[in-house]
């Protein structure tokens, strides 16, 4: 068997906006995980839009999924996600964890969309959660027999979904094996300024021209900057025109995308002959991920670690 792409205590972001490929690329990085280990995967899903390659893969025999269905309370099923566990005869179990490669979550996005209108639901029922009422407005509707309620959300259930989704991200690294989150595409405009004038975000200074930062999306804006640091690799999916149509490229470092710049990062060990490439066209996750693994490999031989 090959190298497995993913070691057991890696775990990748990848974010884009839709159609940018980060549910076929993490296909992908599933397959080339199967193949090396002989194991299949275990997925938990909540963008049922996008599923269908990973479908594919579970029909396949690679790869065994739970899918979050409405109606079920979203802080219970994203829980059980980050524990690993399987919904099994109406409970969940904890399988052998053993028996299984990786996980991926699709998406980190889906999950705080449903974290916040549970908060939001939980107003409209007349819930006090995270203060005045009247700072998430809400509406019902008498229906024929039932209530239709429509909720919204304050400010502070965004900090509570972000600080309450960060708090599963690093729970899910406990698993035993490498974890593959997708995420939605998000730009964020920075107002602070330095005393040169220079636009900061995360405190660092952008690149003189840059507007703003491309990042992942995690219920709402305020994590944008600061996510990537939470994954031992970040990586960026977009989509470029060319003659034939549409190209997907990866982008595994901080980049410059017009007036923005993209945060990604690769984390390869520094000093090595093996390249690892910064932009890939066209994408090509699993290639990347081969090449971290082949420069980790020559930085244990040259430190006399093992091979």
């Amino acid at each position: 068997m090959s190298t497995p792409p993913l070691s057991v205590f890696d775990n990748l972001l990848l974010y884009g906006l839709t159609g940018s490929g980060k549910t076929t690329q993490l296909a992908e990085v599933i397959k080339a995980q199967v193949a090396a280990t002989g194991k299949p995967a275990l997925a938990y899903i909540t963008d049922w839009g996008s599923a269908g390659p990973l479908h594919a893969l579970r029909d396949a025999g690679k790869l065994e999924c739970e899918e979050f269905r409405y109606g079920t309370d979203p802080f219970v099923w994203i829980d059980s996600a980050v524990q690993g566990l399987r919904f099994v005869n109406g409970k969940w179990v904890k399988p052998d964890h053993a028996a299984y490669c990786m996980g991926a979550m699709e998406s980190l996005t889906g999950q705080g969309d449903l974290v916040l209108n549970a908060l939001g639901h939980q107003v409209a029922e007349g819930k006090n959660v995270g203060g005045n009422a009247m700072s998430a407005p809400s509406l019902a509707i008498q229906a024929q027999g039932y209530i239709i309620r429509i909720p919204s959300n304050s400010p502070t259930h965004y900090g509570m979904a972000q600080k309450h989704l960060l708090e599963k991200v690093w729970q899910a690294q406990l698993l035993p094996f490498p974890m593959v989150w997708t995420a939605q595409e998000d730009v964020q405009v920075p107002e602070n300024r330095d005393e040169q004038g220079n636009l900061r975000a995360g405190g660092v200074a952008l690149t003189v021209g840059v507007r703003g930062i491309i990042g992942p999306n995690m219920a709402g804006h305020a994590m944008t900057l600061q996510l990537g640091k939470y994954f031992v690799f970040c990586f960026r999916l977009k989509q470029e025109p060319t003659a034939a149509g549409v190209e997907h490229v990866l982008l595994t470092q901080r980049h410059k995308d017009g007036l923005y710049e993209g945060l990604a990062s690769n984390r390869a060990p520094l000093g090595t002959k093996q390249k690892v490439d910064s932009l890939v066209k066209p994408a090509d996750v699993v290639k990347v991920l081969q090449q971290i693994q082949a420069a980790r490999a020559e930085e244990r031989q040259t430190l006399g670690g093992v091979k």
